[in-house]
């Protein structure tokens, strides 16, 4: 007898005790759950799939168990309620064979419960006993995180919660059924009871979306952001001191625990791609799409790095003289407009996270949004956000619209193409009571917003060195920028040592100019990386690729200081100094853009 076990059922077949193929166990298994003809199962000998059986015959014993899990065909929502067993069978596979982002995994496996020391006053026991007054806490109890003012919990503290209440079984079990589900504010269609036709047919509550009432997100998928080292945004401000323009930059990094929050994540940023863009003092405009970013993608995943935000300037010169900037981002304006909210939620749908625990496969994303703006001290500061889930799922399926008032953002009304679901709010009016409001039309827009901390480590250990730059891609088209070509290539790697070599804005550069094949940038990669052996940089000059690479430099650099490019190179280096334009051609006023003709730059006409 051998024993078997489905993600939904088991049963006992009778096998004979010499010569059982696979083939015939198959056949056994398909009669014994009435599984129809052709339906693809895998046998193991353990629930995770990792010890299956393979052709041949099996050395199976009496009372052996072996676990089936099948491949039933799939079934659309919109086709109908699913059936339960199915249901099971397939949040079962999804969830045990789902690969999810490193980080995850390394949480998960965390207990993360918060230890507390004996306490002198209550605790009745000796060192080695425990009590309800010393006992570890929950990673997301209240009085925890308010006495430690954290106001936002972590998505995995989070996780934990909604588990430990709902229950739910382990993802290895058969009875696994996720936990979390992404929010949805659009007509399920057909409807599930077939009563009535698709909208604007017609609409009952099986397929009509619920209301939404908006409220402050308790957790955030990403609970700080480390900047790697303060170079990294001093160089991009820099562009703004020294032309005036405002910049768009996204930034390449990685996401690590956080200790200063309960099973927290941190945003780790250790370089910053400007993609082409038309800047202006007071506007920014993006080339989309960006013929670089698949090779910018690659070679930050040949590094070791990820996408994980985006960045901009908002900065305006007070005209004091002394450096300071207006503070046009407070309490009392906005802090993210409805634009730039419905900007970063579009890319927060585009880059979510794979887990386990959802129905749909993902839920969230951990795409943050900074912005470099004045505080109300005129000093300049960053500031980090995200747009909480149902914010995402708002502009994602087209509820909701900017407006010329920044801090508002509009509630689409309903049509005959679109139904839109009844939108509230919460505040505390006059009296300190809390009041429920129709969003009609408008709301405020710090409803979708989770703020996040940002800051510098103690101990700043960039993976790439701030000493020597190569220019930045994408700048050279403004002027007084310096231009990254073979011409820079060859000026930045006279230096000729590993920590040149580590310099994303190079990386970049190789990786568009198609100069080295795909091997020869993974050495490039492989030397560059943090504590690189010099045996990686030996085997890099050896390569022919790179060996062609260093002879054009060579070749750009003689052309151009030929032309007189080494003057013109030591005027940009100048005028990127100390804020000078050069006095050959027309130039732009840094404050009303007008595009002046004169030779003198002393003063706009």
């Amino acid at each position: 007898i051998i024993r078997l076990r489905s993600p939904d059922r088991q049963a006992r077949v009778d096998a004979p005790n010499i010569g059982l193929t696979l083939a015939d166990l198959h056949r056994l298994v398909l009669d014994a759950f009435k599984y129809p003809e052709g339906t693809s199962i895998s046998l193991s000998l353990d629930p995770k799939g990792t010890q299956p059986l393979k052709q041949g015959g099996l050395s199976l014993k009496h009372g052996d168990m072996v676990f089936v899990a099948p491949q039933l065909p799939s079934m659309d929502v919109d086709d109908g309620p699913r059936n339960p067993v199915s249901q099971l069978s397939s949040a079962f596979e999804s969830a045990a064979f789902i690969k999810q982002d490193p980080i995850d995994d390394i949480l998960e496996k965390q207990k993360g419960t918060i230890k507390r020391e004996r306490d002198p006053n209550f605790c009745r026991h000796g060192p080695s006993g425990m009590c309800d007054y010393c006992m570890p806490l929950e990673p997301y109890d209240p009085k925890y995180l308010e006495a430690n003012k954290i106001k936002h919990m972590s998505f995995h503290a989070f996780l934990r919660r909604v588990c430990n209440q709902q229950k739910t079984t382990p993802y290895t079990s058969p009875a696994f059924l996720p936990p979390l589900d992404e929010p949805s504010m659009k007509v399920v269609n057909p409807c599930p009871s077939k009563t009535h036709g698709p909208y604007p047919a017609g609409i009952c509550t099986k397929c009509q979306p619920s209301a939404v009432t908006l409220s402050s997100q308790e957790f955030r998928m990403v609970d700080h952001v480390e900047f790697a080292s303060a170079s990294i945004v001093e160089n991009f401000i820099g562009f703004w001191r020294a032309t005036g323009f405002q910049r768009f930059g996204l930034m390449y990094g990685r996401y690590e625990p956080y200790s200063e929050v309960p099973l927290g994540v941190k945003a780790v940023v250790e370089a910053i791609y400007e993609p082409p863009q038309d800047c202006a003092p007071d506007a920014i405009q993006l080339h989309l799409p960006d013929p670089q970013q698949t090779s910018v993608d690659k070679v930050a995943g040949l590094l070791g790095l990820q996408l994980v935000g985006l960045i901009y300037l908002d900065l305006l010169d007070d005209g004091t003289g002394t450096g300071a900037v207006v503070c046009r981002r407070h309490a009392e304006s906005y802090f993210l407009s409805s634009a730039e909210c419905i900007f970063s939620a579009a890319f927060q749908e585009r880059y979510p996270v794979t887990t386990r625990y959802a129905s749909s496969r993902r839920f969230g994303s951990r795409f943050v949004t900074c912005v470099v703006s004045g505080n109300p001290d005129g000093g300049i500061e960053t500031a980090c956000y995200q747009v909480s889930n149902v914010g995402v799922a708002m502009a994602r399926d087209g509820v909701i619209e900017a407006t010329v008032e920044p801090s508002l953002m509009k509630v689409v009304e309903t049509s005959d193409k679109q139904y839109v679901p009844e939108v509230f709010y919460k505040y505390k009016n006059g009296y300190g009571i809390m009041v429920k409001e129709a969003a009609k039309p408008t709301f405020p827009v710090e409803y979708l917003i989770v703020t996040l901390s940002h800051g510098f480590p103690q101990d700043p250990r960039p993976q790439f060195a701030p000493s020597r730059s190569f220019p930045t891609e994408n700048r050279g088209l403004v002027f007084d920028q310096p231009q990254a070509d073979l011409s820079a290539v060859h000026r930045h790697l006279s230096g000729g040592s590993n920590v040149v070599l580590a310099d994303f804005h190079l990386a970049v550069f190789l990786a568009g100019s198609h100069v080295l094949d795909d091997a020869d940038l993974a050495r490039f990669a492989a030397a560059a990386a943090a504590g690189a052996e010099p045996a990686a940089a030996a085997e890099l000059e050896a390569c022919p690729g790179w060996q062609t690479l260093r002879a054009l430099a060579r070749e750009a650099a003689a052309s151009t200081a030929a032309a007189g490019g080494a003057s013109g190179s030591s005027s940009s280096s100048a005028a990127a100094a100390g804020g000078r334009r050069s006095a050959r051609g027309p130039w732009t006023c840094r404050h009303c853009t007008f595009v002046n003709t004169s030779a003198s730059t002393d003063a706009c006409e």
